[in-house]
């Protein structure tokens, strides 16, 4: 039964490619979960890759969130949980 259904408490978690943010239907996407007020956690996979220099408020506000502090602590941890544990979920998909 969904999350919803149950009343339980649950964060929505789009994985989005930054490319993905310059057609709409995801920035529209995100703007629908907004406005249902879900919890929202995003993960953005930005691949580095461009064919023009990056500009604008969205650019300049996730180059911020790429400098602090939490951020680089967040992604280290995640990388040591996953390179810990990599018995765990490298054989996942013959269990199943």
């Amino acid at each position: 039964m969904h999350v919803t259904l149950k009343k339980e408490k649950s964060h929505i978690i789009p994985i989005i490619g930054d490319g993905a943010l310059t057609g709409g239907m995801a920035l529209e996407a995100l703007n629908h979960i907004g406005h249902e007020q879900k919890d929202m956690i995003v993960i953005l996979n930005d691949n580095e890759m461009s064919i023009a220099p990056n500009v604008g408020a969205l650019h300049n506000v996730l180059g911020r969130l790429r400098t602090a502090g939490k951020y680089h602590w967040v992604k280290e941890e995640l990388e040591w949980l996953l390179k810990e544990n990599t018995c765990c979920w490298r054989n996942s998909s013959n269990h199943g």
